[in-house]
């Protein structure tokens, strides 16, 4: 078996992963950079190159970064997409589309819709090989995904973003980016109830690092103010919500506010995976966690009532790093190994 890889090009992060066979193994090497794609759409290319490094091997891609405003339209956002990748990518590059296929790049330039923000069917996919009725949960720093597998079959009722916001499956908040004030008009401060300021003074990345649910370096996005990613940094930010100083109202109120706002965002995501449960409700349901905030789906899934199965435990023979924070790259390049090879090896 050769080297295979699976990447994923998101707005503000690239992710990739490269499987190789060693053995009854395979060894997985997950790779997340930071590229907010809309202030540098044209560096794209140079991007992928430099975390290519001139290995060799077989590629797939898949994206949601046709979404950003660096380009009028979603097709117009595709076919960009797809030429920074032919130009960087050796070989003859698949694209995943929203049938599950992995097709030719020049059909996917023909369709450009069909294959756009289609990267969680990657995961879904690879969790029915083990978890034939589950609920996938992946939370990342923007979005979070929810799709039901049924049979071992993803069985969304939206394909395209729209949809799957009407639907439950697509809820737009994350680990990092989401602005608490989408999430909550009013927190709490000094026994009653404060109004906020909507204003892009602090992200959830702050209220996650103040409660210690992430590391500095997970918080891989920009800061609003562009300073630091301690924990000091993030409580001068976050006072910034009621308009005040971190040294004004102190840390224990900023603390009560970020466990305030975090219950919130976990109450947003049970209350859509007990809407897509509603629909068809999953026999013995199992959630599987993934993304960077694999820790708000957990929640989430037992708030919901669910289960949960660690999603790098399902694949004991997968093997290296935290790939499960990179799932969607992760799961395309195993879907893509498995094309080629003509088996499926990751049962």
């Amino acid at each position: 078996m050769a080297d295979y890889f699976g990447w994923d090009i998101g707005g503000v992060h690239l992710k990739s992963a490269r499987l190789t066979a060693t053995g009854g193994s395979v060894s997985i090497e997950t790779r997340i950079v930071p590229f907010e794609i809309w202030k540098e759409p044209a560096g794209l290319a140079g991007r992928l190159r430099g975390m290519l490094a001139d290995r060799g091997g077989a590629h797939a891609v898949t994206m949601t970064a046709e979404l950003s405003d660096a380009w009028s339209s979603r097709p117009e956002g595709v076919r960009a997409i797809l030429g920074a990748c032919s130009e960087a990518l050796p070989g003859a590059l698949r694209v995943l589309d929203l049938r599950g296929r992995l097709v030719p790049i020049d059909e996917a330039r023909e369709r450009p819709l069909d294959v756009a923000a289609a990267n969680w069917l990657a995961t879904a996919t690879l969790i029915g090989r083990a978890v034939p009725e589950a609920l996938l949960v992946d939370v990342g720093s923007t979005t979070t995904d929810i799709v039901p597998i049924r049979g071992g079959i993803p069985c969304p009722v939206g394909l395209a973003d729209t949809a799957r916001l009407a639907s439950g499956e697509l809820v737009y908040t994350g680990c990092l980016r989401t602005p608490p004030a989408s999430l909550a008009g009013f927190v709490p401060l000094d026994g009653g109830w404060c109004r906020v300021s909507p204003e892009h003074f602090t992200i959830m990345g702050d209220v996650h690092r103040i409660l210690g649910t992430i590391a500095e370096r997970d918080y891989t996005v920009a800061t609003p103010d562009g300073r630091g990613r301690s924990r000091e940094d993030a409580m001068t930010r976050l006072a910034r919500l009621v308009c005040a100083d971190a040294a004004t109202i102190g840390a224990p109120a900023l603390e009560t506010i970020a466990r305030f706002l975090a219950e919130r965002q976990v109450e947003q995501v049970a209350q859509a995976m007990v809407q897509v449960l509603s629909r068809d409700p999953i026999g013995g349901p199992v959630a599987v966690p993934a993304g960077a905030g694999d820790f708000l789906a957990e929640r989430a899934a037992r708030r919901a009532g669910l289960e949960t199965a660690a999603l790098a435990g399902l694949f004991p023979r997968l093997v290296g790093d935290d790939w499960a924070r990179a799932a969607p790259a992760a799961a395309l390049g195993v879907l893509l190994a498995e094309e080629i090879e003509g088996s499926r090896f990751m049962k």
